[in-house]
């Protein structure tokens, strides 16, 4: 098998995989019928558990080949789902059905992460592809959430994906040892200090979670236009990795940071024109992975990990300053922004030297 065969497959295998896994969580989720406050002390736990350890369940799969966090995952995930259904969701039983479900939530991203990095041959396409799935999935398991459907329907969905897993576990056996070690992933300036790249990298990515939560969105009052958002925000992931491949980590970095900004600010109340700006914003998904992954190649699940963590530092900072006026808002987001973007070109090759 090829390596732009497995990368493929593997790609198409973990878009899936996340897809499914934010179905599981968001259905459930979205089952939590509590007060205002209770709900959002869950999803800061809930976000918490998911993201923050990722990078150490990174490092574990870096360190240990022989660990699998795939095939854990889907046990946790099932498990968690079966007990806040069938056990009440009450007291303890619900606190250990959310940190089930947040473990296993963390270990599929590790998973897909980690075999979509090592099987790409330097490509950001099948990490970017995998990391899309996550949009549709937690949208779609919001939609589902609101209508009756039993939840015994999404328990079935879960098991499922315990198969998929163990495919994807034969497709990454005998990965070419050129592929395994990252060394394609060539992205970064020679010189530049590894420290100093995955701290950029920590800051783009929670400015990218802050911004996420900042942007004017005074179109988005219906279920449809809701839906519409998360569907841009994934094909946006995925087209950064396509783009970066095609055209170069810069000039993706270009379009995705500076060519947002005039969509994002004027789409306010335009739903296409904010489409457009989410999609591009989006795209700095991969543009932040390949740079971690560049200066961290024999660990490309902790260099993932460090991307989690700052989504939840940048995501949690704007749920305790949300709420400014528009052009309160507009500054944040064109400021950050410029930082962000000089931030990347101090770091990422010009693509003539990118080999």
């Amino acid at each position: 098998m090829t390596i732009r065969s497995r990368a493929t497959k593997a790609a198409a295998l973990y878009f899936v995989l996340h897809l499914l896994n934010e179905v599981v969580c968001y259905f459930m989720l979205y089952r939590i019928f509590e007060d205002p406050v209770f709900i959002t002390m869950v999803a800061l736990i809930y976000n918490c558990i998911a993201f923050v350890p990722q990078f150490f369940w990174g490092a574990l799969r870096d360190l240990f080949a022989k660990f699998r966090p795939g095939i854990f995952s889907v046990p946790l995930l099932l498990s968690g789902f079966l007990i806040f259904f069938l056990g009440g969701a009450k007291g303890p039983l619900f606190w250990t059905s959310l940190v089930l479900l947040s473990i296993g939530n963390a270990l599929i991203h590790v998973a897909g992460a980690e075999h979509t990095i090592r099987t790409s041959g330097g490509a950001l396409t099948p990490v970017a592809v995998f990391v899309s799935g996550g949009s549709f999935g937690v949208i779609l398991g919001q939609v589902l959430a609101s209508t009756n459907m039993s939840f015994w329907w999404i328990a079935l969905l879960c098991a499922l994906m315990l198969p998929l897993v163990f495919i994807g576990e034969a497709l990454y056996k005998d990965n070419p040892k050129e592929s395994d070690d990252c060394s394609d992933f060539n992205y970064v300036i020679p010189g530049r200090k590894a420290i100093v790249v995955i701290l950029a990298v920590f800051f783009i990515v929670a400015v990218r979670a802050l911004i996420g939560n900042e942007i004017p969105l005074a179109w988005k009052t219906t279920l449809t236009q809701s839906v519409l958002l998360y569907v841009f925000m994934g094909i946006g992931k995925a087209l950064g990795g396509v783009l970066t491949d095609k055209i170069g980590m810069r000039r993706t970095a270009f379009i995705s940071i500076i060519g947002a900004l005039p969509f994002l600010i004027l789409g306010n109340k335009l739903m296409v024109v904010s489409l457009i700006g989410i999609m591009f914003f989006s795209m700095t998904t991969a543009v932040t992975i390949g740079m971690a992954v560049s200066v961290m190649k024999i660990a490309p699940g902790a260099a993932f990990g460090v991307t989690t963590i700052a989504l939840f530092v940048g995501a949690t900072i704007s749920w305790f300053t949300g709420g400014g006026s528009f052009l309160t808002n507009v500054i944040i987001i064109v400021i950050t922004s410029a930082i962000c973007f000089l931030t990347s070109m101090y770091i990422i090759k010009p693509e003539r030297e990118v080999a």
